[in-house]
């Protein structure tokens, strides 16, 4: 019945947490648009020069990678907020849980 509780953070803590989880996603999604913008470049040159078509290539590449980038970041971003507010609902339902077994 005498249950220890858990140590409540104090607010810089839980503020210093988020904003270091929300900056994480950050760079993730930063990371993917770089990555596939640099490899529409390289696409892009590769077939100019293999075709003999100097700018066409590149140019159209890049212009599709400015798309693609953005929805794959949102999907990035969408995907890791999932995944951070999972375990807290799923931590709620448990205290739920365990609050009705306790009322029973």
């Amino acid at each position: 019945m005498n249950e220890p509780k858990p140590e409540t953070p104090n607010p810089t803590q839980t503020v210093s947490k988020a904003l270091a989880e929300g900056s994480l996603i950050g760079a993730q999604a930063g990371c993917i648009s770089v990555f596939l913008v640099i490899l529409a470049l390289v696409a892009g040159l590769l077939l100019d020069q293999v075709l003999g078509t100097k700018p066409m290539f590149v140019l159209g590449l890049l212009l599709l990678s400015i798309p693609v980038s953005l929805y794959a970041m949102v999907r990035s971003v969408l995907a890791s907020s999932r995944a951070r507010q999972a375990p807290s609902t799923a931590a709620k339902s448990k205290k739920e849980d365990k609050a009705l077994e306790q009322a029973d």
